[in-house]
């Protein structure tokens, strides 16, 4: 593919953006030539800097096969990479983040589609001695298991770097991971043969049980939404108008549309601000995170 074609954006030919990257990590590209290029473009100039520097790093691509100097060290520098070794590269990177540690096992298969995971250990309490119970792996062969990370986690790394405690407590995510867990199921439900209960369980017992199983979920769901309340998480009329948006359209955020947005839609705290005209400035973020964590502590008595 000799174009990079997005709807709404500027035609830009793959071999520019290739160039772009190589000449990113030497150093020598032109700012005012990334300025330039439209947002898509410059989403995929990025992404495939990350996917040149990850090749370097994991040595899948000698520096020779990027780049060479003409006329010695100090001469110009010509970017010799091709189009197509590039979306081998990043063909390449993409299914190396996406495959599970090796802790897990061959079993669990690399799944780009899975996004960012996690490994951990099942545990399961079993019998020690008369009366005792103990913790011990229960893992398949003692290998770990792997989930998918989200903003919980993302959240929570960052404030580890930073050197901070944590944004939520454990009680508050695992109320937010069974609220996401509780309105998928619910949503599937309405959907022919969508669940393997349903499949299996056919008109008879079975299928009455996960009747039965659904509307225990739709009415824990529901109580869940009851706690989070009708509240505002910000309100216009609390916040002054310069830390709001600069466009003057903020709207009220709903402490529902800040709960379905942090744990349905993987709408990151900055997100729910823009998606509902505020600015996104630590001030604002941190009222978010204090209104979210309230909400989630309503919600754990139902989770």
């Amino acid at each position: 593919m000799s174009l990079m074609t997005f709807p709404g954006g500027r035609v830009v030919p793959a071999t520019v953006l290739a160039d772009l990257a190589v000449r990113q990590l030497t150093g020598t590209a032109d700012p005012a030539a990334i300025r330039a290029l439209a947002p898509r473009d410059r989403a995929q100039f990025r992404f495939w800097v990350e996917v040149l520097d990850w090749a370097l790093t994991t040595k899948a691509v000698a520096r020779s096969e990027l780049w060479v100097r003409r006329g010695g060290a100090g001469g110009p520098l010509e970017v010799v990479l091709s189009v197509t070794r590039m979306q081998a590269l990043a063909q390449a990177c993409v299914m190396a983040r996406a495959a599970a540690p090796q802790s897990c096992g061959p079993e669990i298969a690399a799944a780009p589609a899975r996004g960012a995971a996690l490994r951990f250990q099942p545990v399961a309490m079993v019998p020690k001695g008369a009366e005792g119970f103990a913790a011990e792996p229960a893992g398949y062969r003692g290998r770990d298991a792997v989930r998918r990370a989200d903003l919980f986690d993302k959240m929570d790394r960052a404030a580890q770097r930073r050197g901070q405690a944590a944004p939520f407590s454990p009680g508050q995510v695992l109320a937010g991971r069974s609220y996401a867990a509780l309105a998928e199921f619910v949503s599937a439900g309405g959907v022919r043969c969508s669940s393997l209960e349903g499949r299996l369980g056919g008109g008879g017992a079975g299928g009455l049980d996960w009747i039965e199983r659904h509307a225990q979920a739709a009415a824990r769901l529901a109580r869940m939404q009851a706690r989070i309340g009708p509240g505002a998480a910000l309100s216009v009329r609390r916040v002054r108008p310069s830390k709001r948006a600069e466009e003057g359209g903020a709207r009220l955020i709903a402490d529902r549309a800040l709960v379905d947005g942090f744990c349905l839609q993987g709408q990151s705290l900055g997100d729910v601000l823009l998606a509902h005209g505020w600015a996104k400035s630590g001030q604002n973020i941190e009222a978010l995170r204090k209104a979210l964590a309230a909400a989630l502590e309503r919600m754990r008595l139902c989770a």
